[in-house]
């Protein structure tokens, strides 16, 4: 008896292991990181409350990159652009206006990824370090991917260095939970939508459809 009731504890000890192994597996696996090397540009994404923008300053400060590409439209829409909100506070730290650009379109990962490829075509800056929270920089690595490859754009991922991360302990508490759970959601569709390159891009809130970023591309190119 002693000895089946010593295997059940080993059993459920074990199983905790694992689990809390595979866990921490997760978070390390969503944070992708690739060793720096300087870009044409460094990208920022909106969507935190700081340290995505705090750690692009941080990297235009180290020299990695002339120029901070500021990428994310207005929460509301009477507002400010988000892009532009984090423009400002990189002014406040001490980068110039002329080191910055800013995408203040794009609602969502897919269009800040094309709308960000299509700004850098523009501007004729051929590669750059990704800046987004660490839960977020595995989806945002493999949309802008999507985008930059048929452009000859190169990207480098580096997440933010935020504070409230935990990749061993995201899963103890909310809301770190909560949103790094809806982010495997989102992977996991990603994952398993094709990689489409020809595909018209979602309608705009006013109903006009937005063509595929590669065609603003070639308009932005002619330009």
């Amino acid at each position: 008896m002693r000895g089946f009731i010593v295997g059940v504890l080993v059993g459920i000890v074990s199983t905790v292991a694992l689990a809390v192994f595979a866990l921490a597996a997760v978070g390390h696996a969503l944070a992708v990181e690739e060793p720096l090397e300087k870009a044409d540009a460094i990208v920022a994404i909106s969507g935190d409350t700081g340290a995505r923008a705090n750690t692009a300053i941080a990297l235009w400060k180290q020299g990695y990159a002339p120029l901070i590409v500021f990428s994310g439209a207005a929460i509301d829409p009477d507002s400010v652009s988000s892009a532009e909100i984090m423009r400002r506070e990189a002014l406040r730290q001490g980068v110039p206006e002329s080191a910055t650009l800013i995408e203040p379109a794009s609602a969502t990962t897919e269009e800040n990824a094309s709308e960000v490829a299509a700004l850098m075509v523009q501007h004729r800056l051929r590669s750059a370090i990704l800046v987004t929270s660490p839960y977020h920089q595995r989806r945002a690595a493999l949309l802008f991917t999507r985008s930059f490859e048929p452009a000859h754009l190169t990207v480098r991922n580096y997440p933010a260095r935020d504070p409230e991360w935990d990749p061993n302990g995201w899963w103890l508490r909310d809301p770190l939970r909560t949103r790094t759970l809806i982010e495997l959601a989102k992977l996991g569709a990603e994952l398993l939508r094709p990689a489409v390159t020809t595909s018209s891009r979602p309608e705009s809130a006013d109903g006009h459809s937005r063509t595929h970023w590669a065609q603003h591309v070639q308009f932005t190119s002619a330009s």
